[in-house]
């Protein structure tokens, strides 16, 4: 065996002569704006029509913050698809001599990893087609039996192992304790089921030798286990519209944040900010946040050239969405600290872009207080809204078809279908009692154990961990119900609407039933049958 189990099968996810069409993009973003402020603005006005009792005015204020949330956040959106459209440019020098290629430490993070998967990866290390490199694999399993097959397993490839007894600072405990011994130029890591293609070195170390003050360089994660498992795909379409268009918006703002893996550090700009960051379980988020602060810099190189695995159950999506969420909003402290003591630490756009990405999980409480109103509304007579149906139609419907029509219609030219985006949406709902947790624990600091995303393993979880979930559900339909039985009395279109909105919440809460099964999972296939001692590199 002489090459990759991926050979130089890189692909781009740019398409091409997009340059030319940013003014199509533009007049979608700008039309969304407009019409998304227009109906704030009619909102934040029918906040103070009369009419509104206590509970009214409480859910009315609720109401309109869950929908400003959206409105930032749109905005956020709108304008990284306006600036990825019109002056993304990041292209790799293809010549690169071989000569003088610097020393750069492979690094594969292990917890009790599977063996078979952490195997692909490995074989892929060490086949990429760069000569000074050392491909390390930093072990924290607490299996004593998974330790010691990953240990033979790495002294077969011709790997180095590094096995710490004590395991403070999760992940980034892991990687400060290894860059304390490496004395290579750049550091590239990857979890344990992120398979680089052979030119990854290659393609990415030109760009940091270019750029001195150049702290990391990230690339695209692509779930490769999508084709069979819904889960997968629609969790890989959450990354899509994540790594196609936020990311290239960040990057053009320099804010840019490290996604923890298919990336490439430069070790001295790390040992400049003291490691990583080991307070914080998504230590890549907070890491890059004070790599900012030093006014290091990043780039976001938008080309795929590592295969991973995505979430293969819902109790697996549910550990990765609670651990993202916990890490980014409990940094989101820090950018708020940060920014009153030093603003001018960052530039308004780096503010920006870090603000968005760290409240972004508190879209749990926002579709809580979505759901909630036409519940409270049918069930309660509670009325978080009071305003003319006709003014309401005139502001709700375009702002909804200029909005959707401008994500669905950008995400189309890059290749995306709307069905597809749409399964990703709605596996987002589905985990919003675990982002609702999540945004509670990080209020109060509460810490939570560094908890691994589960690869080739599928399943249904139990329904009694969904319990709050079929409570929203039977309310939502109880409302349903009521709504129904208010309409055979008297003709009104605020019971329509608030129906409308309750039926739309009962299918997306039930398309929980549809995720919540047991699918093919990733199986890997060990390469090694035997304890041989064969190599697959020269």
């Amino acid at each position: 065996m002489t090459g990759s189990l991926f050979e130089d099968s890189s692909k781009s996810i740019l398409p091409r002569g997009r340059e030319r069409n940013w003014p199509i993009w533009l007049t979608l973003a700008l039309a969304a704006t407009i019409a998304t402020t227009v109906y704030i603005s009619l909102r934040g006005v029918a906040l103070f029509a009369p009419g509104y009792g206590v509970l009214d005015r409480l859910l009315a204020v609720c109401l309109l913050i869950a929908e400003g949330f959206l409105f930032v956040h749109a905005l956020g959106y709108f304008l990284s698809t306006i600036r990825a459209a019109r002056g993304y440019h990041v292209v790799a020098r293809r010549a690169f001599v071989e000569t003088s290629q610097p020393r750069v430490a492979v690094v594969i993070t292990s917890y009790n990893e599977d063996p078979a998967i952490l195997e692909e990866t490995l074989i892929s290390a060490v086949n990429m087609n760069y000569r000074h490199k050392t491909v390390y694999v930093a072990d924290d399993s607490t299996n004593e039996d998974i330790r010691r097959e990953i240990e033979r397993l790495a002294n077969r490839l011709g790997c180095v192992y590094v096995h710490r007894e004590k395991r403070a600072g999760y992940k980034a405990g892991n990687l400060n304790h290894l860059i304390q011994k490496l004395s290579e130029k750049y550091l590239a890591v990857f979890d344990a089921d992120q398979k680089p293609t052979n030119n990854f070195l290659t393609e990415i170390i030109p760009l940091l030798e270019e750029n001195p003050r150049l702290a990391f360089v990230q690339t695209p994660q692509f779930y490769a286990n999508t084709e069979k498992n819904p889960i997968a795909f629609a969790a890989g379409q959450q990354q899509a519209v994540f790594y196609e268009v936020v990311c290239e918006g960040k990057n053009l703002n320099d804010a840019l944040f490290s996604a923890g893996s298919n990336i490439v550090y430069r070790l001295e700009a790390l040992r400049d900010i003291g490691g990583f960051d080991e307070v914080s379980i998504t230590e890549d988020f907070a890491t890059s946040l004070k790599l900012h602060l030093r006014g290091w810099k990043s780039i976001y190189y938008n080309r795929v050239f590592v295969y991973g695995l995505g979430p293969e159950s819902l109790s697996g999506y549910f550990t990765q969405q609670m651990r993202w969420a916990l890490g980014t909003l409990g940094v989101l402290r820090r950018v708020i600290t940060s920014l009153v003591r030093a603003p001018r630490a960052l530039k308004l756009q780096q503010w920006w872009e870090y603000f968005l990405s760290g409240s972004y999980y508190l879209i749990g409480w926002v579709y809580f207080i979505l759901m909630l109103c036409p519940i409270a509304f049918l069930l309660a007579d509670v009325r978080p809204l009071i305003i003319n149906p006709v003014f309401y139609a005139a502001a709700f419907i375009p702002h909804l078809i200029a909005s959707t029509g401008s994500f669905y219609a950008g995400m189309a030219a890059r290749g995306y279908k709307p069905r597809s985006l749409f399964m990703g949406q709605i596996l987002t709902f589905n985990a919003l009692w675990i982002l609702m947790n999540a945004a509670v624990l990080a209020l109060f600091d509460v810490k939570r154990p560094f908890a691994v995303t589960p690869k080739g393993v599928s399943g249904r979880i139990s329904l009694k961990y969904l319990l709050p979930h079929l409570v929203l559900l039977a309310m939502s339909v109880a409302a349903v119900s009521t709504g129904v039985y208010k309409l055979s009395i008297a003709l009104d279109p605020a019971i329509i609407v608030n129906m409308i909105w309750a039926s739309y919440h009962v299918f997306l809460l039930s398309m929980v039933f549809y995720f919540n099964r047991s699918f093919d999972s990733y199986q890997a296939r060990p390469v090694f049958k035997e304890a041989t001692s064969y190599r697959v590199f020269p």
